[in-house]
């Protein structure tokens, strides 16, 4: 009787994200330019449906009507607070599985792990994809290849900043699995990949942003990064690198650098925008990022909340 009550509770809260589009959804909807695929970018997301997790969640699925997304990037912190204790820990249905439950979200998910993941089991995290058919990790880094059309494919790579960064390293109560973790061998194969990597575009995604400003003072992270990962990221031109963490939308450039550093918005409380000389544009609303791939362009669009877009920008070969 417990097991039919639960069935039933279940299907009540998914058909409640069941997304349909009104004509102001339509309009805005129309300022997408439609490509031959489409992929979301999230963040942070995890905080059991509270902070507008819910609310992005919708429009994620409002947009995913007219523009399905092939796969999700999602760039850690989706188990909030302390992580998840085991593949078999509730987090993952009442955090994940129910709150993205339109069918077009029912796409592969590639995760990374954030620094919430860290304060729990990150080999459950891992081990997941062995449960949930769209949660796909294969390990804490690694790399895939999209391919869009006969001429264009998208190299990511998937990689797992908080062993980069001493903080996690010696935090060994916090933190407890970070000190395991061989960080040199993880640049070495990031440079490696990279190397020989003859991809149209190619995209590095983390948890832990490089050039961005926020609240949360990390500029040590920052500097342990930019002295260690973007010599890598410059030696071989990547064209993006994606992160979240500071729970806030930034696009930032360097000057002296072609890559665009994209920082998502938080999927749930998100945090005041902060600017420094990188910054080209920063939002404090949550939401996350809808992408378009043609054969010559990527296409981005920040999607808050209420499902208006409040950032778009493209980057053309």
């Amino acid at each position: 009787m417990k097991t039919i009550s639960f069935l039933l509770l279940s299907i009540y809260i998914l058909s409640s994200f069941v997304a349909c589009t009104t004509k102001q959804e339509d309009s805005t909807a129309q300022q997408i330019i439609k490509g031959d695929k489409t992929f979301y970018i999230v963040a942070d997301v995890g905080r059991n449906g509270f902070y507008k997790q819910k609310d992005v969640a919708h429009y994620m699925g409002v947009y995913s009507e007219k523009f399905a997304p092939s796969f999700i990037i999602s760039a850690g912190d989706c188990f909030h607070m302390r992580g998840v204790q085991s593949t078999q820990d509730p987090i993952f249905l009442t955090n994940y599985e129910l709150v993205y439950g339109h069918p077009n979200l029912h796409c592969e998910w590639y995760p990374v792990l954030g620094n919430h993941e860290y304060q729990g089991n990150t080999q459950a995290v891992i081990e997941y994809s062995n449960i949930s058919r769209r949660w796909v990790m294969p390990d804490r880094y690694y790399t895939f290849v999209e391919k869009v059309n006969d001429s264009t494919t998208v190299r990511f790579i998937a990689i797992d900043t908080p062993p980069l960064l001493e903080k996690y390293r010696t935090e060994t109560e916090k933190y407890p699995d970070a000190q395991y973790q061989n960080h040199i061998q993880q640049l070495q194969w990031i440079d490696s990949v990279l190397r020989v990597c003859n991809a149209t575009w190619k995209i590095v995604y983390g948890h832990h942003p490089i050039l961005s400003e926020d609240t949360k003072n990390d500029d040590e992270e920052k500097t342990e990064l930019i002295a260690n990962l973007q010599p890598i990221l410059e030696k071989h031109a990547i064209d993006f690198y994606i992160s979240g963490h500071i729970h806030t939308f930034q696009h930032l450039q360097d000057s002296s650098s072609n890559i665009d550093y994209i920082v998502s918005p938080s999927g749930s409380l998100g945090r005041p925008a902060l600017h420094n000389q990188f910054t080209r544009f920063a939002h404090a609303d949550e939401g996350f990022i809808l992408s378009t791939i043609t054969h010559t362009s990527i296409h981005m669009y920040t999607i808050n909340y209420d499902g208006t877009i409040i950032y778009s920008y493209t980057r053309s070969k």
